[in-house]
Formats: C-alpha cells, sequence, structure tokens
C-alpha cells in the first residue's frame, strides 16, 4: 500500500459516501415529508424561521431544545428563504460525507489501514445515516461534531499542545450545544486522565484538563446567560432533559415512551404548571425529581427497566422517537435497499453484534485511541439509557460502533484464514447468538402506525389536499379512536371541503373529549361564519379568547366579524393583536388598516398599509393609500400611489378607477374616456366603472 494512495483515500471516500446521499436526496424530494416536517422537526424549523425572520434571540422563553441546530437552519432560511429544504439537506449530505471520512480515520488510529477502510466503507452504506442526514434534525450535526471532538483529543493526546487541547473544548462546548449527552463523556474523559496518569506515573494532566474544559464552559456559558437573561432561573443548555428523563424513568414507562402529539402529551406537559412552576427550569425538575423519586423507591424495578431497555438500544429495529423510520423507503429505491427490517434488521441488526465482537476482542488493548473509543462508546451509551433507547438518540454511538465491528469482521476474517476452524468457532458461534438475539424484535408495522396516518394527513392538511387529509385522518381514528389530534384535522378537512355538517360534527366530538382546544372552537366559529349562523360563531370565539387571549387567528376571527357587522372600531383591537401577533403577514396588516379606515382613523390605516408594503410589494395597499390621500385633497400623492400600483399590475381595476377620477375632475375627459374604455374592454369590466364612464361622457357633453 503506498503512502499516495493512503494520502487519495480520505477523498475518494468522501466523494463514494457522498454519491449514495445525493441519490437519496433526490429520491426524498418525492416524500410529503421533505417541504413538511413534522414534530421536532417542524419545532426546528419553526423557531429557525423566528430566527431568520428578525428574532435573533428565538423568542423570549428559554431553549427548549439544544440552540446550535436551529441557528445553523436559520441561517439557511435566511441565506436561502425559498430553497432551504434543499439547502440544508446538501449540507447535512455533505456533513455524513465527511463523518465517514473521520471514522475512517479514527479507526486506522486504532486499529490500521485495513480496518479503518472497511470501517470507512461500512459508514458510507449505512442507511440510518442516510435517513437522518435527509432529515430536518440535528442527528448529522451530532455526529460530526462528536467524531471531530473524538479526532482531536487523539491528536491532543498524542500531540500535548496547548492549541489541541483548546480546539478539542471548543468542539466539545459545541457539541453540547447540539445534543447535551456529550457532555457526561467530557466529564468522564477529565476523569479518566487523571486515572491514567496516576496508573502510569505521569505529572497530574491539570493544566491539559483546564485547557479542555475552560474552552468547552466559555462555548456554553453565551447560550445559559441568555436563559439566564428571559427567565432568572437557570437553564444550562435547554429545558426538555427533565421532561425527557421523566419519560424514560416511571412507573408507566411503555406509555410515556410512546406517546405522541395529543391529550396524553398535553396532559403530562402539564402537570408541573398544575402543581405552580411557572418557570421552564422549575418545570423541568419537576419532571427530574418525579424521575429520581421513582428510581428510589422502586431500584429492582429501575434497574429491569435498565435493562430491558439496554436490549432495545442493541436491538436491530430502528426504533421510532417522533416518526416511524421505515416509511421514508416507500419514497427511495437506495434507501430501501440500505435500511430494512425483516427478519435480520440492516443495517444495526449486523453492526450491533458485530460491534460487541469487536469491543470484546479490543477489551485488553490499551492504546490510547482504542481507549477514548471504548470509554466515549460506554458513555454515549449510559446517557441513552438514562432517558430512552430510540434510534435518534443512538445514531451518536454508530460511528464508533462501526469502528468495533470492523475490527471484529477483520479478526473474524483473520482467524478464518490463519487459525484452525475450532478457534474460529470460539467467534462465530457467539457472534451467531448474538445476530439471532438482537433480531428477534420487529419495529412496529407502519399499517398500525397511527401517528404515522395522522402525520400524513397533517403534511397533506398544510398542502391543501383536503381529500387526502380526511383519508389518513380516518385511518389514524380507526386505529385509535380517541386520537383527538386526528379527529380535528378530520373537522378541518370536511370544513376545507365544505362539507360543514360533517366538519360541525367532527369538531363538536373532538371538543368533547378535550374541552381545552381554542383551535377546535376557532374552526366551529369558522364553520358557522361560513353557514351565515354569527351568533354562534361569536359564542365560540369569546370563549376561545377567554382560555388564550393572544390567539392571534381567535383575534383575527373575531375581528373579521365585528367588520362584517359594521362594527369597525370594535374589530380594530382584535386584528392589531392578531396582526401583532403575526408580525410578517401582509394580508393582517392590510386588513387591519381596512377596518381603521373604515373608522375613520386615516392617519393610522395609512401607518398600517405602509407597514403591510415593508412586509409585501402589493398593489391593494397602494391603492388604498392613494385613496386616503384622495379623500384628504392630496391628488398628486394620490396620483403617485395609484401610479406604482400600475407598476406592479398594469390591470388594477381600482387603479384605473381612481385615475379616470382624478383625470375627470380635473377636466381631462378624453383620458378618463380612453382610459376606462380601456378597462370595460377587458375581463375585468365592472359596474363602478361603466358609472363613471356615464359621468364622464355626460360632463363631455355638457361642455
Amino acid at each position: 500500500m503506498t503512502n499516495s494512495s493512503t494520502r487519495l483515500l480520505p477523498t475518494a471516500l468522501f466523494v463514494a459516501a457522498l454519491a449514495p446521499r445525493l441519490t437519496y436526496l433526490f429520491e426524498h424530494r418525492d416524500s410529503p415529508f421533505f417541504d413538511a416536517p413534522v414534530v421536532d422537526a417542524r419545532t426546528f424549523l419553526d423557531k429557525a424561521q423566528l430566527i431568520a425572520g428578525g428574532e435573533i434571540w428565538g423568542g423570549g422563553d428559554p431553549y427548549w431544545q439544544p440552540p446550535l441546530y436551529i441557528y445553523l437552519l436559520a441561517f439557511f432560511c435566511w441565506l436561502l428563504p425559498t430553497s432551504y429544504f434543499i439547502g440544508i439537506r446538501l449540507l447535512q449530505s455533505a456533513l455524513g460525507a465527511m463523518s465517514c471520512v473521520l471514522v475512517y480515520l479514527l479507526a486506522r488510529r486504532a486499529f490500521g489501514e485495513r480496518v479503518g477502510r472497511i470501517a470507512g466503507g461500512l459508514s458510507a452504506v449505512c442507511g440510518s445515516f442516510l435517513y437522518f442526514e435527509g432529515e430536518l434534525l440535528a442527528v448529522p450535526v451530532e455526529i460530526a461534531l462528536n467524531l471531530l471532538l473524538l479526532h482531536q483529543l487523539c491528536t491532543a493526546l498524542q500531540e500535548d499542545r496547548r492549541r489541541d487541547w483548546i480546539l478539542a473544548g471548543v468542539i466539545a462546548g459545541l457539541a453540547a450545544l447540539a445534543r447535551p449527552n456529550i457532555l457526561l463523556f467530557t466529564a468522564v474523559f477529565c476523569i479518566w486522565m487523571f486515572w491514567q496518569s496516576r496508573r502510569d506515573a505521569e505529572p497530574t494532566p491539570r493544566r491539559r484538563v483546564i485547557w479542555f474544559l475552560l474552552p468547552t464552559l466559555l462555548v456554553i456559558l453565551p447560550v445559559t446567560w441568555r436563559n439566564w437573561a428571559t427567565e432568572p432561573d437557570l437553564v444550562f443548555i435547554s429545558s426538555n432533559g427533565g421532561i425527557n428523563f421523566y419519560i424514560g424513568n416511571n412507573v408507566d414507562y411503555e406509555r410515556t415512551v410512546s406517546l405522541h402529539p395529543g391529550m396524553q402529551w398535553e396532559q403530562m406537559a402539564m402537570e408541573p404548571v398544575n402543581a405552580g412552576h411557572e418557570t421552564a427550569a422549575a418545570k423541568s425538575s419537576f419532571f427530574l425529581h418525579k424521575g429520581l423519586a421513582h428510581i428510589i423507591a422502586k431500584p429492582f424495578d429501575f434497574f429491569g427497566r435498565t435493562l430491558e431497555k439496554g436490549f432495545h438500544l442493541w436491538s436491530g429495529p430502528e426504533i421510532k422517537r417522533n416518526q416511524n423510520i421505515y416509511y421514508a423507503r416507500e419514497h427511495s429505491r437506495i434507501l430501501s435497499i440500505l435500511l430494512w427490517d425483516w427478519h435480520l434488521s440492516v443495517p444495526f441488526g449486523l453492526i450491533g453484534p458485530l460491534s460487541l465482537l469487536g469491543l470484546w476482542l479490543s477489551i485488553r488493548k490499551r492504546e490510547q485511541p482504542i481507549a477514548l473509543l471504548r470509554l466515549y462508546a460506554a458513555c454515549y451509551m449510559v446517557s441513552v439509557l438514562l432517558f430512552f433507547p430510540v434510534a435518534r438518540y443512538r445514531m451518536p454511538v454508530l460511528p464508533v460502533l462501526i469502528v468495533f465491528a470492523a475490527f471484529g469482521l477483520w479478526s473474524l476474517y483473520l482467524s478464518m484464514r490463519e487459525q484452525p476452524w475450532h478457534r474460529t468457532a470460539k467467534l462465530a458461534v457467539p457472534l451467531g447468538c448474538l445476530l439471532v438475539l438482537l433480531n428477534l424484535t420487529r419495529a412496529e408495522s407502519m399499517a398500525n402506525d397511527a401517528q404515522l396516518w395522522f402525520d400524513l394527513g397533517e403534511v397533506h392538511l398544510r398542502k391543501g389536499d383536503y381529500a387526502l387529509t380526511e383519508r389518513h385522518s380516518l385511518q389514524a381514528l380507526a386505529l385509535e379512536p380517541d386520537y383527538n389530534y386526528a379527529r380535528h384535522n378530520l373537522a378541518v378537512a370536511h370544513f376545507q371541503q365544505k362539507h360543514y355538517q360533517d366538519g360541525e360534527r367532527e369538531a363538536l366530538a373532538t371538543l368533547a373529549k378535550n374541552p381545552l382546544r381554542t383551535d377546535t372552537r376557532i374552526l366551529l366559529a369558522r364553520i358557522y361564519l361560513d353557514t351565515q349562523k354569527p351568533r354562534a360563531a361569536a359564542t365560540y370565539l369569546q370563549q376561545a379568547l377567554e382560555r388564550e387571549p393572544a390567539s392571534g387567528p381567535a383575534n383575527y376571527y373575531y375581528g373579521r366579524l365585528l367588520y362584517g357587522q359594521r362594527k369597525f372600531a370594535a374589530a380594530v383591537p382584535y386584528l392589531r393583536k392578531a396582526a401583532n401577533g403575526t408580525p410578517r403577514d401582509f394580508w393582517l396588516r392590510y386588513e387591519l388598516g381596512r377596518a381603521l379606515q373604515q373608522a375613520g382613523q386615516h392617519n393610522e390605516a395609512i401607518v398600517a398599509y405602509k407597514k403591510a408594503l415593508t412586509l409585501e410589494r402589493r398593489p391593494e395597499a397602494l391603492v388604498a393609500i392613494g385613496a386616503l390621500h384622495l379623500i384628504a385633497g392630496r391628488e398628486q400623492k394620490a396620483r403617485a400611489q395609484f401610479d406604482l400600483a400600475l407598476g406592479l399590475d398594469t390591470e388594477n381595476l381600482e387603479a384605473h378607477i381612481n385615475l379616470a377620477f382624478i383625470d375627470m375632475q380635473n377636466g381631462h375627459y378624453n383620458k378618463t374616456i380612453a382610459r376606462l374604455r380601456a378597462v370595460q374592454g377587458g375581463q375585468r369590466a365592472s359596474a363602478q366603472a361603466q358609472k363613471l364612464l356615464d359621468e364622464a361622457y355626460r360632463r363631455q357633453r355638457a361642455n
């Protein structure tokens, strides 16, 4: 093996790993979830769009989720406002390919070139990597940063230079901002360094620990300070740790770990609020203490549950957290080859047993890179077991397990080639047993996954395909009749298809099961508005506003109701609340301007229209401003606004009529008649234009 080929291999591996990722990305575009993320991915995107829209601190509450990925996604939303779905996935594919190179480099450091090549090849075609690199989740960023940290720590241990330790600390801090699990490894690694120095009679590594830990803390502290500034209670990175700990450590573990967005989740999330806790840190501590209380009260149950979670952690199937991973195979040929669960789960059903073999064979090896990888694998596995072992949370340890799997595979090959068969059997038989044991369980069937059908209904609802929303929501309800969110979506689908009686029936059934739902009350109000029942609509909107005074939709539709009843002044405060709650919406500002105009507050109406124009240059707002200038006698300013409107839309009827009126008032009857005849000759003729045209002819004859 030449040095030149070794130097070229990382580049070749990067290209080889990128090819299947780009292929999957191309195929994944056909998935309904590609441009309509759900659950956590949607939460990430909503927060990222808020930041990209100018709210740089991401709102007024402590971060619920670790913020690094959110800000990365926000950067792409700002940089590529029309194509960020592709842009962020291209970056994640590149990070995935880079991670394959890092796996190769780590394996080569630990076990040599041959094992490095096997590990790099396995990671390049690992289907679960491809899946998560195609989702709007932090997983590919977590993996890349953790591998960079391990690679940098290997360099720091070897070279023992200050700059290497500082750089490792910076990477550790960034990795913690992507997923705080890495902090357990960071702490144990520092203890391990002290233990190593004592065992090998080396000088105390105090300076190395300081050089490593100080940058880590300096990277994290700005996030802690920001959380403290929003709420005077300590949230180190994010506040979702407590509830996640409780989900994985309670007497009703099977139920809580399988909860999906819905009534039961809401009821659980409201427990600390009902107990009087208001801050994010207090809510998280409530769940943390509740989980710890269960462990203390029932230690044997905790021990048994940990063994059960450990088995699932090492099992082959990809256990879903929010989405059924195997659904992605429906829209990708390459993923259907590289990711499946049928008798044998690929890839983890192979990598898990092989990695256990590799870990066992490496147990006596004391080289620092191998010990470091073992330490990382153990710490990360423990950090996952403290919560719950789903595929998304075990992904950051998978690259290191691939390194040990490659070593186990290479050792098995060498044994078959060089040793008697009975010695090879000592490796093959345990491996075979592990392959059987860790592939005994199966992932949840897509056909029986109520949340999958709900998610599909939710996505098609957002895309305006209400017939598919209805069908998928009915499938979710057939599997889970009390799925409150699915029934609400079914009601929305009926409403959008103008099946008002069906929509009313399903909405009332939704509200009967979950009286706290504000959105269902608003939906019922919209049904009654469309069916000319304003009193019923007003009742439900008032109830919604009593429960949630800041609700943008409730304020908007109540303002619209009052506007329709010609109570313009009364409509203004509700429409203003709706506009302030959604500051980037042109039409909310425009409708607020109309209400102000009708209420006689012309100057404030102009301000509202101008704010709408800062969001989107539309002729409607320009015409409205021009009309107000015309009413006030500011003819030149009015004409300028109408001309600008025609610059955006040359056939804008209102602008033409107003300009014709100005010409007529100034005695330019020929210009008035020519403009109005052109308007009336088109497809947008109007009675108002005809009336003005008749008046222009009358005045022309009179003169």
